[in-house]
């Protein structure tokens, strides 16, 4: 243990001397500087762990958002999105006309999804295109409705309407969702109804 002894020089500073060895011989000199004291150990561990926890402080990064969740850098854990699934027409480019009462809606998975939000959209070229586009709607060989009779797709897919979300059966790859839509009166003549339909639903990538 440490013992000081602190006098008083003809400077008027002050000087001590202790078991290390400080200042020795310097106590009566003339014009001698004042002695330091020896640095306090545990004030000088407290200074260094400060000192360390405030550059921690500076280079914290944020935590990532959820989405972007890696199981190693560069590869992303698998999550569920939002994403459109177009329906492609397979009869007339989705032209109903006089020939072409009936059109089937079909779109093919690439990876797992479920079909929630049908959107449709319709054009109506000449007089006697005013039929209404009423479908019957598959996922796979399951209907997704209560009674086999046709739905109107534009009541359903219109982009003004509210609390038509659908909750369809999820489907994996390969499996076919498809619409069958028929006019409710046919057009005549050369008059067409135009339709374009798509999905959002989730899908897993």
């Amino acid at each position: 243990m440490s013992r000081y002894f602190d006098v008083v020089g003809e400077d008027g500073g002050e000087y001590y001397d202790d078991d290390y060895g400080y200042d020795v011989g310097d106590i009566m000199g003339a014009g001698a500087a004042p002695a330091r004291r020896p640095p306090n150990p545990s004030l000088a561990m407290a200074q260094r762990n400060a000192a360390i926890r405030a550059a921690g402080r500076q280079i914290r990064i944020p935590p990532k958002p959820q989405w972007r969740a890696q199981l190693a850098p560069g590869v992303i854990q698998p999550d569920e999105g939002l994403v459109p699934l177009p329906l492609q027409p397979l009869q007339n480019g989705g032209n109903f006309a006089a020939a072409v009462p009936q059109i089937t809606f079909q779109g093919q998975l690439q990876k797992p999804y479920r079909a929630e939000r049908l959107l449709v959209s319709v054009v109506r070229t000449g007089a006697s295109a005013t039929g209404r586009l009423l479908g019957l709607l598959w996922v796979g060989t399951d209907l997704q409705q209560g009674d086999i009779f046709g739905f109107d797709i534009e009541v359903f897919g219109a982009a003004t309407a509210f609390g038509t979300r659908l909750t369809c059966k999820a489907a994996q790859p390969g499996v076919l969702i498809r619409l069958v839509v028929n006019a409710s009166t046919v057009p005549t003549g050369t008059d067409t109804i135009f339709a374009s339909v798509q999905f959002a639903g989730r899908v897993v990538h």
